[in-house]
């Protein structure tokens, strides 16, 4: 099947999803799972075929996903229940008022941000978030809180090591992984600033309700008349130890991936207990002997409360497993590659390239990891046969990464993690996600186009 061809299908399959959801009330996992199995059909892909490649591309999802989004839930649903959420939120506005609330947010997103995958991020701060918007008065704007914290995450995850995606762009473009580091800050500053004051426009025009308490749709909740007479609520330093330690085990497992050799005893102990799944576990079991266990919560006491953790967890995997099968059905079917060819032949500068081809298979496949890796392999030869030096080398890689934030929709994760979460409808967080993120990533590249100048006058 030609190109042209494979681009109009895998741009029909976006729009039928869409309509589906948002047109036809459909349910996101049928109507990803209907369009993935209608796409491979049209593309050619034998009868036979079909099912393996829907189980592989959700197998491939899950594999990873399940595993965070359960124990991040679990964590989350802890720290709130115990009250942590409720002491931290107090705290927060204590220190910078309602007003400067949003950006307070924003900021400590980007700071945990930095060392943690996005996905576990979102999550552990969904508590946090929702306590927050909860303790607000009037009528709420979930968007408020829930936005600019996203966007922060999303952010240092697509353009600054030691995140996967940039860290394997640079090592596939050839491009100094502390190069990109230093210069990325320049940018993801800028990015953060910016989707924050965006995010404050675009609550003016998009309204989404904050959960009510004892919500199930959302992430997590709290129920309804929770007596908490007799328990005293945990201090700010003991909950924030609680999201810091996996945070910190994770940190240390990419920081000894980056400087000690392979082999090394204290690099393999850290990559076990530094794994996200493993750092969240641990995070998951300190919290129920610190938070639970030493404040007089019983062994059925803790049961209750994990448990009521995984129903709303249920939806989250499912939709984001389905999101994965559609992307994996695009990839299979060569739509990634359709797009990658037809930018490769252009003849457009390396750096718009870099941007424009990121961008699209971030749309074609919905991972901004996938979105650079598949990018920065298909760049490399140009980017070695054009004499760059060593800093523009980290700035094509950089404009890779400020791609492949565009574009996010329904087959991204985190658009359904971030959505289904704070009970954001699918047509708001289209309104609000996708156009913050987009936006927030145009205004990197053109960060990066004027950095160009400058660093090649210094190179």
């Amino acid at each position: 099947m030609s190109s042209t061809m494979l681009l109009l299908l895998g741009l029909a399959a976006v729009l039928a999803i869409l309509a589906l959801i948002m047109k036809a009330k459909a349910h996101p996992f049928i109507a990803m799972i209907v369009v993935s199995i209608a796409l491979a059909l049209v593309a050619g892909m034998p009868m036979a075929e079909v099912i393996p490649t829907l189980q592989a591309g959700m197998g491939k999802t899950l594999g990873s996903v399940a595993l965070i989004v359960t124990l991040g839930a679990m964590l989350g649903r802890i720290v709130e229940v115990s009250g942590g959420a409720e002491v931290l939120a107090a705290a927060l506005l204590r220190k910078f008022g309602e007003k400067r609330a949003a950006w307070a947010l924003g900021a400590a997103s980007f700071i945990f941000g930095i060392p943690v995958f996005v996905d576990v991020a979102t999550i552990v701060l969904v508590p946090i978030v929702m306590a927050v918007a909860r303790r607000m008065p009037g009528r709420v704007n979930m968007l408020t809180y829930a936005l600019p914290t996203v966007i922060a995450l999303l952010t240092v995850h697509v353009v600054l090591p030691p995140h996967p995606g940039i860290v394997g762009g640079s090592e596939l473009m050839g491009a100094d992984v502390g190069m990109v580091l230093l210069l990325g800050f320049i940018p993801a500053i800028v990015m953060w600033i910016f989707g924050q004051a965006l995010s404050g426009v675009i609550t003016k025009r998009v309204f989404s309700a904050v959960p009510e308490i004892g919500s199930t749709a959302a992430g997590v909740h709290e129920e309804a008349g929770t007596d908490r007479s007799g328990e005293q609520l945990p201090s700010v330093g003991l909950v924030l130890a609680m999201i810091v330690v996996p945070l910190a085990l994770i940190m240390s497992q990419t920081v000894s991936a980056l400087t000690l050799p392979k082999g090394n005893s204290i690099r393999s102990f850290l990559s076990l207990v530094g794994a996200s799944p493993a750092a969240l576990l641990i995070g998951v079991l300190l919290a129920i002997f610190f938070l639970g266990i030493r404040r007089g919560w019983n062994a059925g006491r803790i049961e209750d409360v994990v448990s009521s953790a995984l129903p709303a967890t249920a939806a989250v995997i499912l939709i984001t497993g389905a999101g994965g099968t559609f992307g994996y059905v695009l990839t299979q079917t060569g739509v990634a590659k359709a797009v990658a060819d037809a930018l490769a032949g252009s003849g457009l500068p390396i750096l718009l390239l870099a941007y424009l081809m990121s961008a699209l298979i971030r749309a074609a496949q919905g991972s901004a990891t996938v979105a650079t890796i598949t990018t920065a392999p298909l760049l490399a030869p140009l980017a070695a046969s054009t004499d760059l030096s060593v800093m523009q080398l980290a700035l094509v890689t950089l404009a890779i990464g400020a791609g492949s934030m565009a574009l996010s929709h329904v087959n991204d994760s985190l658009f359904w993690v971030w959505s289904r979460y704070y009970r954001v409808s699918t047509t708001d967080a289209l309104k609000s996600y996708t156009v913050c993120s987009t936006a927030t990533s145009i205004v990197g590249f053109l960060v990066i186009c004027l950095l160009w100048p400058v660093v090649g006058l210094v190179s």
